[in-house]
Order: C-alpha cells, then structure tokens, then sequence
C-alpha cells in the first residue's frame, strides 16, 4: 500500500500554509481534506473519518492539541501529526500526553514531514492488512460454521435455523410448509466400487441436479452424508404441487453424472415428506416424520416418496 490508498486532512489557519501544502501532498493521497481552525478539523473528522490528520496548534476558536485531545478520546488509534513553531517543553509534553504520533516544527521541512507521513502510511498498511487478514478468517469461520465445504449448500446446523424461522413466518401468515427428506439409493455402493473421491464427486453432482428443480427461495441443506433436506413455503399444498416437486427431484437425480472421461453414473433416491401443520408443528417432529416417511419410500421399492402418516 502506498499513501494514495489513504486519506487525508490537513487543518492550518494560515491560507498561504494551506495552499502550499495542498500544492505539495494532495497528489500523494486518495483524498485531500482541509479545515481552517480545530473546531472545523473537529467537524470534518468526524464526516470523514481521515486516516491521517496533520495539524497546526496555534488557531483560532480551538487550537490543534484541544482538537487532538477530542480526537483521541474517541479513537486513541487515529494517527496525528503536529506541526508548530512551538516547541517548549510543556507543549511537547502536553502532546505527547494526548498521543500525538509525531511532531513537527515550523518552518516545515518537507523531507522530515514527508518520513512522518511514510512512517505512518506503513503502520496503517500493516494495520490494513492484519484487519483485512481477521475480515478474511471470520468470513472462513462462518462460512465452514454454516455451509457445507464439498457442496456449497446449507449445512444441518444453519437449516435448522432457517427452518425454525421459516415456521415464525408459516404460523404468522398462515402458510403450509413441505418438508422433503431425501436419502440417495446405494450411496454406499459407489464409495464401495470406485472410491471416496468418486463419491464426492457424486454428491456434488447430484446438488447440481437437484438445484434445476428448486426455487431460490426454498431451504436446501446436506444434513449429513448422503442425506439432504429441502423445505418449501406455499399458501397450501396444492399450490406447492408436492407430488410434482418429489417427482421432478426423483427425475433430476436420474441424470448422468460424469466421474470421469470414460465413466458416468446416474443416482435415484428416496423421499419422505411431512407438511406443516398437519403432521408437526416444530423444526425437530417435522424432520423425524419426513425421516419415518422416507423409510416407508425405502422399503416400497425406493427411487420413490411417501408421506407421513399415523
């Protein structure tokens, strides 16, 4: 990073200061702020939020410790750098105290100011890059905390979420929910002929496929190896067209999958389905019941669905 990612203000009630500096460090840097006395720095650090101040002491209406004392109080970490023809002790101890990063004297040398402004620009660099660093891992963690690594799709513990959320909305507005579980047929076998990688490769595939038949706003998970669950809100179950939507799944996971150049394999699987309210009113009964439901599918024969029922 150079000083041209960052920003900053410069606060000097002397105009020919000012246009001086402009003239010498605008260019440098990402944008170029500028105040006349602390009271107007105070004001345009807190609209702009500068990374970098500069600062003259000696204004009218508040100098530039007093402004630099209000801007520390707030972020300890704001870099400031004080420039002034004072240079007595108690001043240098009374900006030392509020925190000041570097000062300054007057008349300014450029190559100092300038090493100043380096100096800080590093540090704030580095600061960049270590919060942009966290950023990164946080977004990591949640993701690997939500979603499932080799699909993509929902993990077990966000659907759960999603679906406790999604019944609020059902028992507010009076919806129906569709609740499909879906087991593949004879995953085993394929991690069994043509080993694990194959079978996630499979399972990828069959994610793919299975997305042509759901709506965007549906609740899609993997709930655990080669399970899933999909839940669909509708005004009734006739407008949902549960037989249609179990049936289109079946015939997604009837696609060819290519495991390789030379082999393929196609997936059929089997479904239970539970609805609120009818069968259940919670997230828990209603994936229980459209488990006991697709074990029904299972045993009549599979690449089928069935419903809950007493």
């Amino acid at each position: 990073m150079t000083s041209k990612d960052f920003t900053l203000l410069y606060v000097e009630d002397d105009k020919n200061a000012q246009e001086w500096m402009k003239m010498a460090l605008e260019d440098n840097f990402k944008e170029y702020y500028q105040a006349f006395d602390g009271e107007e720095g105070f004001a345009m650090y807190t609209k702009y939020k500068p990374d970098l101040i500069i600062t003259d002491i000696n204004m009218p209406i508040s100098d530039g410790l007093d402004m630099a004392k209000k801007i520390k109080a707030i972020d300890k970490d704001q870099f400031i750098i004080i420039i002034s023809a004072f240079d007595d002790k108690e001043t240098l101890l009374k900006a030392i105290n509020i925190g000041i990063d570097y000062f300054v004297p007057k008349p300014v040398d450029m190559d100092i100011l300038n090493e100043r402004i380096s100096s800080v620009v590093n540090q704030l660099s580095n600061k960049k890059e270590i919060e942009s660093f966290k950023q990164k891992e946080i977004q990591n963690l949640y993701y690997r905390a939500h979603y499932d690594t080799l699909t993509g799709i929902q993990n077990r513990f966000l659907f759960e979420k999603n679906l406790k959320q999604a019944l609020s909305r059902a028992k507010r507005m009076d919806y129906v929910i569709i609740f499909f579980f879906i087991d593949l047929d004879n995953f085993k076998q394929i991690n069994d002929t043509y080993g694990h990688a194959a079978g996630d490769i499979v399972l990828k595939g069959v994610v793919e496929n299975m997305k042509k038949v759901i709506r965007e706003e549906d609740i899609f998970a993997r709930i655990s190896g080669d399970e899933f669950a999909l839940v669909m809100e509708a005004t009734s179950t006739k407008n949902c067209n549960v037989n249609n939507v179990a049936e289109k799944l079946i015939e997604a996971l009837g696609e060819d999958i290519q495991l390789n150049e030379h082999q393929s394999v196609n997936m059929s699987c089997s479904i239970g389905i539970s609805c609120f309210p009818k069968d259940a009113n919670t997230a828990d009964a209603l994936l229980r019941k459209a488990d006991t439901a697709m074990y029904k599918a299972k045993k009549t024969g599979k690449a089928g669905y069935a419903y809950y029922s007493e």
